[in-house]
């Protein structure tokens, strides 16, 4: 098998470190350090003019007088250095480069200098990570290339690949969680020559990957993004994203912080939609779904079964469970017997379970109530619901009980605790530690069960295959009617899409505008946005890709709240037109940056709109 181009980086066999110092607590030393105390085995060379040596290795004035042109060099210095330092891998044959630094000048009007490293390294077609982030940890091969000794940081087995453009999240996601291990941790920063599309493509490679999780500001290589969320779903890897810049303050901060351009947030939903990204809105959110989905036991089919000691929080978990959309189990009458007989009489057999009655035995009849929930072949998972002080009374005694039932059953079994800070901190690890998956918020645990059982059931989503392409007469009429040099005739473009004319909305009716757009970053897209006074009020959209199937063009119907008041004949030329417009899409892209066709009503489930307008592409 060919060598990945990122080994070089991500599993060197040498490495130069330069800015390696005798200074403890110095990034100079720490970088060093790492390397020395999680055993890399390859060869290992300080680069500093400062010194003759440093942690017992021999220190190297410069790349130049290394006794070979090494696979890494860790170029630990500020901006001010970064150019000759890298100039010097080049000409020396380095094969890779990880930098820290900003990569700013003072006193230098706008990218200068990160333009400059862009270029240098794409030229040479060395793989550079960063900068403006915290480097890696293969922790697969123990290789930690950071600014700080994370070498008691390697737990091995791990099997999540973390990918960030944050380097805080770096840790926060990577390193600081217990109830998960990850493989593989990037923080790519500004992507000098190495993007998410790179580090997802290498760790799909891994045999250790079980799910890949992003923090994302900008996709910099759409079309290798997509290939690799292809290649996730085509071998059974689940992503996991995390977003950020959809706000116009974020958009401007992601800028500052590593010359991003974070895009459209409604292509991105697109895209992640398509390939069936779980994507996420915080992160705890994240976390609780990365210890679902890195556990070794997967949720069964049917809902959550859940166990609570409150009758008030069994009302709150309801409550939240609609509105997250965690379905809940419907248990069966077997099960409502065997929980009959240990609960307190004033207590209905239900899912989920208010199961407190009175303190003698409890212990013993939450065993049961889990185990019987356990067995319901309607229960995916089950869950006990409340918090843990981790006293010597009851909330131990909960997780004694969890434990208990694990020999019982083959399905995830759960602690969600509703209020962190009560519990994850100190029951937290001994439940994990018991393989309990503990679950910190209500909110989050619930927004990431829905998660992982949408993943479960990705195979059934009712997708029934891609539409056939667009006929050579239809294109040939559409590229005809959008030709810059001919007169544009609206009432023709709307009648080529089989679009009849109408010069109102028509009153108390769902009016959407649908579109092809060239998104900038991902290009053909499909949309639909609810128009007029509902369209105002709502402002809502849902895009798709090329290639759009009839169930893709549902889901995006049904994503827009308006969708809900379209039925029957008049649904179904809705979705018609998505999917006749996204087989178009990629073949009128040169002709047009966007296609708008609105306000579209349904008569009878015939289709008329208002008008139709073309935005031409840019000389």
């Amino acid at each position: 098998m060919p060598e990945h181009r990122l080994t070089p980086l991500l599993r060197p066999r040498s490495i130069a470190v330069v800015g390696a110092s005798r200074r403890e607590g110095s990034a100079g030393h720490g970088m060093l350090a790492g390397l020395l105390n999680a055993g890399f085995e390859g060869a290992l060379y300080p680069v500093n003019p400062k010194y003759g040596e440093v942690q017992g290795l021999p220190c190297f004035g410069s790349l130049k007088a290394l006794p070979e042109a090494v696979d890494l060099a860790v170029l630990g210095v500020n901006s001010a250095f970064l150019e000759a330092q890298l100039d010097d891998a080049l000409e020396t044959g380095v094969r890779s480069a990880a930098i820290f630094d900003t990569c700013y000048l003072d006193g230098e009007d706008g990218r200068g200098l990160l333009d400059r490293l862009k270029a240098k390294a794409r030229e040479a077609a060395m793989p550079v990570c960063g900068g403006n982030g915290m480097g890696y940890l293969n922790i697969d091969d123990r290789i930690p290339v950071t600014i700080y000794d994370a070498s008691d940081k390697l737990r091995p087995g791990g099997n999540v690949c973390f990918i960030t453009h944050s380097g805080t999240v770096f840790s926060e996601i990577g390193l600081n969680d217990f109830r998960y291990a990850c493989n593989l941790i990037v923080s790519c920063g500004q992507e000098i020559n190495g993007g998410l599309a790179d580090y997802m493509d290498y760790a799909l490679a891994l045999p250790s990957t079980g799910a890949i999780a992003l923090f994302v500001e900008e996709a910099r290589d759409p079309e290798g993004f997509v290939a690799a969320l292809a290649k996730a779903g085509e071998r059974d890897i689940p992503v996991v994203a995390m977003k950020v810049g959809a706000s116009e303050l974020g958009r401007r901060f992601a800028r500052v912080h590593s010359d991003a351009d974070t895009g459209d947030d409604a292509a991105y939903r697109a895209v992640f939609d398509h390939f069936g990204v779980m994507r996420v809105g915080s992160l705890d959110e994240m976390a609780n779904l990365l210890t679902l989905l890195a556990h070794d036991r997967r949720p069964a089919r049917g809902g959550l079964g859940a166990v609570l000691d409150s009758g008030g929080e069994r009302e709150m978990l309801v409550d939240l469970a609609e509105e997250t959309g965690a379905p809940l189990a419907t248990i069966g009458r077997e099960t409502r017997a065997r929980i009959r007989p240990h609960l307190h009489h004033a207590l209905e057999p239900v899912n989920p379970l208010d199961a407190w009655g009175v303190a003698a035995n409890y212990e013993d009849d939450f065993e049961g109530y889990f185990a019987a929930m356990a067995d319901d072949p309607d229960v995916a998972m089950v869950v006990f619901c409340g918090d843990f002080q981790w006293n010597p009374t009851t909330e131990r005694g909960y997780g004694k009980a969890l434990a208990a039932t694990l020999p019982k059953t083959e399905k995830p079994v759960a602690a969600l605790i509703n209020t962190p800070m009560s519990g994850m901190m100190t029951a937290g690890k001994a439940l994990t530690d018991a393989g309990v998956i503990a679950l910190c918020g209500t909110r989050e645990g619930l927004l990431a069960i829905r998660h992982a059982l949408a993943w479960r059931d990705r195979g059934r989503r009712g997708d029934d295959g891609p539409a056939g392409g667009p006929d050579e007469e239809s294109v040939a009429r559409l590229r005809t009617l959008l030709d810059p040099g001919a007169p544009f005739d609206a009432e023709a473009l709307l009648a080529a899409f089989g679009i009849g004319t109408a010069a109102g909305a028509g009153a108390g009716e769902a009016a959407f505008t649908v579109s092809l757009v060239a998104d900038r970053q991902f290009g053909p897209l499909v949309e639909i946005r609810t128009a007029g006074t509902l369209g105002e009020l709502l402002g809502e959209a849902a895009m798709g890709l090329p290639g759009l199937t009839p169930a893709d063009a549902e889901r995006m119907i049904d994503s827009l709240k308006a969708g809900a008041l379209l039925r029957g004949a008049d649904r179904d030329a809705f979705r018609a037109l998505l999917v006749r417009l996204a087989a178009l899409a990629g073949t009128l892209a040169d002709l047009a940056d966007a296609v708008r066709i609105g306000p579209v009503r349904a008569v009878g489930g015939r289709l008329v709109a208002r008008d139709a307008r073309v935005a031409r592409p840019a000389a």
